[in-house]
């Protein structure tokens, strides 16, 4: 028989107890360092972001930032032609009216994609063709024009806004 004061012996069949684990006493200072590390990063985050918003504007002074025409003239010498238009022959055959007209950015990037309008003898054997590209960005350094595949021509921007762009091709 068992008494009162007798310890209780563990069932030998029942799972075994894991005793919780012990707790440890949090040091202050890192609740303090944790919280000034987030309100720096926090911090730093707003400045860059205020930063980043109060920027130069990116189309430069003057300029609205509205797309416009390009517009221009592309004079063909050594051109052919016959009645009242005129067009390039042999060597510059792709050279008429509704040829590609392409505008490029510093970068590379198509920005307009136009064409050549009709031709006109201007004496000599040389056609002047208008050129025009519609909606291209304001706002660039320069601009790159390409009539076909001739090779791009540098244009600065008060020249391609205010339809100052005068190419030729041939001798």
């Amino acid at each position: 028989m068992t008494s009162a004061f007798d310890p209780e012996l563990p069932d030998p069949w029942a799972p075994p107890q894991v005793a919780p684990p012990a707790r440890t006493k949090t040091n202050p200072w890192h609740l303090v360092l944790a919280a000034a590390a987030g309100a720096a990063l926090v911090g730093a985050l707003w400045v860059g972001l205020d930063l980043a918003d109060s920027g130069a504007p990116l189309t430069p002074p003057g300029t609205s930032g509205e797309a416009f025409d390009l517009r221009g003239t592309l004079t063909l010498n050594s051109g052919g032609y016959g009645y009242s238009t005129c067009g390039g022959s042999g060597g510059y055959s792709d050279i008429t009216t509704g040829t590609a007209v392409t505008v490029y950015n510093a970068a590379g990037t198509v920005l307009s994609q136009g064409a050549l309008g009709t031709g006109r003898p201007n004496g000599a054997g040389s056609c002047v063709f208008t050129l025009s590209a519609p909606n291209v960005p304001a706002g660039e350094k320069f601009y790159l024009v390409e009539v076909s595949h001739r090779g791009r021509i540098m244009v600065q921007p008060e020249d391609a806004r205010n339809g100052n762009v005068a190419l030729s091709l041939g001798s």
